[in-house]
Parts: C-alpha cells; sequence; structure tokens
C-alpha cells in the first residue's frame, strides 16, 4: 500500500535548471496515471553559462538534498549541457556513485537519450539544436562519441526573451526538424532541455 496520497505506482524525482518552464509541463503530460513528479530546482548565480553548467554537476549532491526524505524512486537529471564534456563511461560512473549513495536510480538526461538510441539501433541523427555554438558543438561531440553520425544540424528560430530556448515555440522547433528531413537520419533528435518538443514529436510522428 503506498504511503502517500499520489503516486501510487512511484514518485519520480526531477532536477531541472532553474529558469526551466518546459521541462515540467512536458514530463507531467508524459508521466502514466499514479506517477507523482517532484521538481527540484539547479540552481546557480554564475552570470556564465559555461559556470552554471559545471555547478549543476558538481553541486548535485546540494540539489537533491532539497528533497528531504521525501521516498522518491527514480531521480532524473534533466539537462544534457552539464555531462556532454564527460567521456560516456565517467558519466555513467558519476551517476551510479549519486545512486549508490541515495539508494535509488539517478540518470541524467543524456544517459537515457543515449540508451534510446541504443535500444532503436539508431546510427544516422540529425540534430535540432537550440544552443549557442560553443554548446551546440559539445552537443555534436557528445552525441559523435557515442558512435552518432550526424548527417544535418538545425537551429530553430528565437523570439528573444528572458532566456532564448526557453521562449522558442513548437512551430519554429517543428520547422528546423522538418529542414532535416532530405537528410533521411534515423532519429531527429530534438536536443536542448528547455525547448519545446511535444507538439513537434507529435506532428512528426503523424507525418511519418
Amino acid at each position: 500500500m503506498a504511503t502517500v496520497e499520489y503516486g501510487s505506482r512511484g514518485i519520480l524525482g526531477l532536477l531541472v535548471p532553474q529558469a526551466n518552464t518546459t521541462s515540467e509541463p512536458e514530463v507531467n503530460v508524459l508521466l502514466g496515471a499514479d506517477l507523482a513528479l517532484l521538481v527540484g530546482r539547479l540552481t546557480s548565480a554564475a552570470p556564465d553559462m559555461r559556470d552554471r553548467l559545471e555547478h549543476y554537476l558538481q553541486r548535485i549532491d546540494s540539489y537533491i538534498d532539497t528533497f528531504g526524505d521525501a521516498p522518491l524512486d527514480a531521480l532524473g537529471f534533466l539537462i544534457t549541457g552539464s555531462t556532454y564534456l564527460l567521456a560516456h563511461d565517467d558519466e555513467d560512473a558519476f551517476f551510479a556513485r549519486v545512486a549508490a549513495a541515495r539508494g535509488y536510480p539517478v540518470v541524467s538526461a543524456g544517459q537515457a537519450i543515449r540508451r534510446a538510441l541504443r535500444a532503436m539501433g539508431a546510427k544516422r541523427i540529425g540534430l535540432v539544436s537550440p544552443y549557442p555554438g560553443w554548446l551546440t558543438e559539445r552537443s555534436m561531440d557528445y552525441w559523435k562519441r557515442a558512435g552518432m553520425n550526424i548527417v544535418a544540424v538545425e537551429a530553430p528560430s528565437s523570439p528573444g526573451g528572458f532566456h532564448d530556448i526557453y521562449v522558442m515555440r513548437g512551430p519554429a522547433v517543428l520547422a528546423a526538424a522538418q529542414r532535416l528531413a532530405d537528410k533521411k537520419p534515423d532519429v531527429v533528435l530534438l536536443t536542448g532541455a528547455g525547448m519545446p518538443t511535444l507538439g513537434p514529436m507529435i506532428a512528426l510522428a503523424r507525418a511519418g
């Protein structure tokens, strides 16, 4: 019998960057019935994104501590940029150590995507990247180390605002993905955890 009112099938923790307005609503839509989602924020006062991405890994224990003794069944680290510079074995070992200390699975976004790509047998990917150039380069290197052949990269347009990624809209992401179609990738990877993806994914799936 569940010990709490909600989440009879599991209570999932999620760590997202401090200003992310996209991931929590999208993950809530994707979760099945009777799964509860608790969200924590990855915070850093550093003005430079490079520094913030490093802080999110370096301070992960303090972020997890904000869940207190909530009975989490698993925790997701929903940002890819922080792990792009890590070798895959180092990333896997890092999150395995965190999981062992906490007593439940802790999985990064990068790990989850790599597992999905392996399960699908994907080798050729088209990348939709909302990042600045330097972070797109890191992303490309990360997927190449995973054995992926990147056939093309497209960037969605952004109207600009408090954060370029978080103010992007679905039609712009869909248009970027559609520009990859002629390259015949095995998978179109919509990277960037704050970019809206649900609407574009549904539209792409309906179009085959």
